[in-house]
């Protein structure tokens, strides 16, 4: 099989049916769609979800912290705390250990969560530092959010720009490359998406105003995010493409390797429905978080790119378009 998430159709035959004991106490199973578990605490409920790192190279600590709190984040959850296993290969040097560590202690302080523990080992089953984090977060039984809860008539908001961790990754590991192509001013504003990839401010505040459903978008990118929504929520989703924000530097990038920014993994970038969307926008606003609508929910379950009038049909997110780029720079079709 190819790089990247499992299909669909191999989820629904060789993953879900083998869930082990459903358990009273879990409020939200797995599903697809669904990034995070949720267990009832009495007033309380517990979220969970776990995620690896494998296609980022330099900012691989940075990225472990920010896309699982981001995934407690699309819970209206507070992140507590995180358990990270790394995978290093067997040429990593101490200081690459130092370097690793010290971009999760700077990630989880600037987000005010607790590294609670986790494994370390030199492997020689990778090629590359591999890092799986599983993130906890904590909120009330009455105010969480999950992916399950749109409604047809909600609009449906996008906050930030697509591609922003895709981006920054590319632009990090390919410096040299990128800055031939577009220069290193467009380089390096591209490198600082990075510092933009939490989704825990406006997690917070959807939450509070009027959320129906959110999804961060991780790999598959925008269209994924939205298509994994759609089948949580079992409506349709109309999304309009000239709508869409995508910094001009992720457009450059894109084009140099000839993959789609709307596919492209996008952590930063939250997908939330809401029956009030001109206010929830305001409210983002305020907060100092661009948010646009980039399309509405519909009855059914067609979900839909209108492109140039026409409405193109959203398939199942297939691999993210960053392997397609990793993959070019290795079979050299990139110079």
């Amino acid at each position: 099989m190819k790089a990247g998430k499992l299909p669909h159709d191999v989820l629904n035959k060789y993953i879900f049916p083998f869930l082990g004991f459903k358990r009273p106490e879990v409020l939200v199973h797995s599903k697809f769609g669904e990034d995070c578990s949720i267990i009832d605490f009495g007033e309380y409920v517990a979220v969970l979800s776990t995620d690896p790192i494998t296609g980022a190279g330099k900012d691989i600590g940075r990225l472990a912290v920010n896309v699982s709190c981001n995934d407690i984040a699309a819970n209206g959850a507070e992140p507590i705390g995180l358990l990270v296993t790394i995978m290093f290969p067997t040429d990593t040097t101490e200081e690459k250990v130092k370097d690793v560590m010290e971009q999760i202690h700077a990630a989880a302080s600037d987000l005010g969560v607790e590294v609670l523990g986790g494994h370390t080992e030199i492997t020689p089953a990778v090629s590359k530092t591999v890092i799986s984090s599983t993130a906890l977060g904590r909120a009330l039984k009455s105010e969480f959010v999950t992916s399950s809860g749109a409604k047809p008539g909600d609009s449906v908001i996008m906050t930030k720009t697509a591609g922003l961790e895709g981006s920054a990754i590319l632009a990090t590991d390919f410096e040299e490359l990128l800055k031939k192509r577009i220069g290193y001013a467009k380089v390096k504003r591209a490198q600082d998406f990075i510092k933009n990839i939490s989704v825990v401010p406006e997690g917070k505040i959807a939450a509070k105003h009027g959320a129906t459903a959110m999804h961060d978008v991780t790999e598959g990118g925008i269209l994924g995010a939205v298509y994994e929504l759609a089948r949580a929520s079992e409506v349709g989703i109309k999304i309009f493409s000239e709508k869409i924000p995508i910094a001009e530097e992720t457009i450059q990038i894109c084009k140099i390797f000839d993959i789609d920014p709307l596919k492209l993994i996008s952590s930063g970038c939250m997908i939330i429905t809401t029956p009030n969307g001109e206010k929830l926008i305001s409210i983002l606003k305020d907060a100092g978080i661009h948010a646009t609508i980039i399309g509405e929910v519909t009855a059914g379950d067609k979900i839909v790119l209108v492109k140039n009038r026409c409405e193109e049909p959203v398939p199942p997110p297939d691999r993210d378009e960053l392997f397609s780029a990793l993959e070019k720079i290795e079979n050299l079709k990139i110079k």
